[in-house]
């Protein structure tokens, strides 16, 4: 499987190409406008891959250690023990 990290490294690789290619001068004036689009695109994916989604977690509260208990238990019978 593909992390997030490569993907976005080729995305910009491929956006990169589509910049030289339309900046050499080989491709038709009436596809300059795509080829531009199309390097935007990929960068903004680019950078879409690579945000990380924060997700909020629950805390749930912590169980108390079983030695804790005992030590309550120990305490409640002492104070009835009164």
């Amino acid at each position: 499987m593909m992390n997030a990290q490569n993907l976005a490294t080729i995305l910009l690789y491929m956006a990169v190409i589509f910049h030289l290619l339309g900046m050499s001068g080989w491709v038709v004036p009436k596809l300059s406008q795509p080829i531009e689009l199309a390097t935007l695109g990929l960068m903004l994916t680019a950078l879409i891959v690579l945000r990380k989604k924060k997700r909020k977690t629950k805390r749930r509260p912590r169980k108390q250690p079983v030695e804790v208990e005992v030590m309550l238990d120990r305490a409640q019978e002492g104070e009835s023990g009164k």
